[in-house]
């Protein structure tokens, strides 16, 4: 995750500790579903594509938890925290 967005969640009075750690949370299981998935594209071995697939699955159904417990506790996550800013991409 992006330096600059963990310093401003830090500094967001909207959200409780507990909040921002579920919302560092659910932004750290993107970047491991979006690493798993350059992983799978790389990969060449039938072991390490069953890897990759394994890798992937389970870092989509953690992001899937980590956004139901957000919904159970009713945290609104802004979107800022969610979306990659414009001009990283």
């Amino acid at each position: 995750m992006e330096h600059n967005l963990w310093v401003r969640l830090n500094k967001d009075k909207n959200y409780t500790e507990e909040d921002k750690e579920l919302i560092k949370a659910i932004m750290e299981s993107q970047d491991e579903i979006y690493r798993a998935t350059n992983y799978f594209q790389l990969a060449k071995e039938p072991i390490l594509i069953d890897y990759a697939i394994y890798l992937e699955q389970a870092a989509k159904a953690k992001y899937i938890y980590l956004l139901n417990q957000a919904k159970k506790r009713n945290i609104k996550i802004s979107y800022k925290y969610v979306l990659k800013e414009a001009n990283e991409v």
